[in-house]
């Protein structure tokens, strides 16, 4: 073409051919591009789908620890009412039963947390498009901490100090005997002094009292745990209807 002098059709051509091969690049870098993000859309459904099993499981395990911590404060607070009198009006079975259904449970929220704590260590939070999701997360580990403070620093102290107290200070094999009847093939013993005694202690008195005020905040607690994996659990419903 350059000999027989149709340079200006040469150039069209060239030109031509130069705009096909750089639409076909940047058609080839689209569809790249949308299979990256199909590709992370789905794995972002797949966490979505994972996270909300968890979650699911961990609303079930927060019903279990409300149920717990409930029925533990439901016992101390009638124990409580017999503390302080002069001659309280419960019997040495009733007194053993009480004290040993407050201190015999240790009350410990054990979410599921595989999940979770995958997304979060190979960084695939990022994945997440809800910022809503994103900041509901962050709240929750707010949480988590005050609750893993009052169960390990404030309910367990006053619940081993209680325990502390009847070994130092009560016949915890008649106790037994008398709230269950022999356990593990032990009788009452030869130490078969009233128990009662202790009622008028100002010090099992604080204890008690300190365990019925950590545990009645920890119910709150509880609670507002329960709540925010419900709303969790609701946003990833939203976020997966939006992906599909």
């Amino acid at each position: 073409m350059l000999e027989q002098g149709k340079t200006g059709k040469y150039f069209k051509y060239a030109i031509g051919e130069i705009f096909l091969v750089v639409i076909g690049i940047l058609i080839a870098l689209q569809i790249n591009n949308w299979n990256e993000q199909r590709k992370q859309s789905n794995l972002e459904q797949d966490y979505l789908y994972a996270l909300k099993m968890e979650f699911e499981n961990n609303v079930l395990e927060v019903d279990r620890v409300i149920k717990l911590n409930n029925k533990l404060f439901t016992n101390a607070k009638e124990l409580s009412l017999y503390t302080g009198v002069e001659n309280p009006d419960i019997s040495e079975e009733r007194f053993g039963q009480l004290y040993f259904d407050v201190i015999n449970s240790e009350v410990q929220y054990r979410p599921g947390s595989g999940v979770l704590n995958e997304i979060i260590s190979s960084g695939k939070l990022n994945l997440f498009q809800n910022k809503e999701l994103k900041n509901a997360l962050a709240a929750l580990d707010g949480l988590l901490l005050k609750i893993r403070f009052q169960e390990n620093e404030e309910l367990a102290i006053m619940r081993v100090e209680l325990i502390f107290l009847g070994q130092d200070h009560m016949g915890l094999r008649r106790m037994a005997n008398d709230a269950y009847g022999e356990m593990f093939g032990l009788d009452r013993g030869q130490h078969v002094q009233s128990n009662l005694s202790m009622l008028q202690s100002m010090q099992f008195d604080n204890r008690l009292v300190g365990f019925i005020f950590t545990s009645g905040y920890l119910d709150g607690r509880y609670k507002a745990l329960k709540k925010q994996l419900e709303l969790i659990i609701e946003i990833i419903n939203a976020s997966m209807l939006e992906n599909t």
